[in-house]
């Protein structure tokens, strides 16, 4: 992993699509940043609990889509939940959604592991403010 104040970012949804909006989106204000995209949800499971178990891993902003076929966002950060320490305090989770369900704001405004709701599509404007919000990167 590099060791940087660029987070590197996971996203996973069921949307190719949205997957390779998004990946545009963030390379369009970091273009150094390690983006990866996740179609399956167990595989992303896999890839976070195995790349991020170390003290110096990289800082992690998670994108996650609610609304899955094989598991929602929700089963997402219920799994995640068991993960160790040391991989949770590498991470800042989204829900990214075009949910536009007040329940799910409202259950992700309650859940300590998520650090924000954004809705779909993600802009260039949402991706500089979690990082200004998270005290992530400076920004020009």
């Amino acid at each position: 992993m590099r060791n940087t104040v660029t987070p590197d970012f996971i996203i996973i949804d069921d949307d190719r699509i949205n997957n390779n909006i998004c990946r545009k989106i963030i390379e369009s204000v970091l273009p150094d940043a390690d983006i990866q995209t996740f179609f399956d949800p167990n595989a992303g499971l896999v890839h976070i609990q195995s790349a991020y178990g170390t003290f110096d891993a990289n800082n992690v902003i998670l994108l996650l889509d609610i609304n899955m076929p094989t598991l929602f966002g929700w089963d997402v950060i219920d799994e995640f939940k068991s993960f160790s320490e040391i991989v949770k305090q590498h991470f800042k989770i989204f829900m990214l959604s075009s949910s536009v369900n007040p329940k799910d704001k409202e259950i992700a405004a309650s859940n300590s592991l998520v650090s924000g709701y954004i809705e779909k599509p993600l802009t260039v404007l949402k991706v500089k403010a979690i990082l200004y919000q998270h005290n992530t990167i400076k920004l020009n």
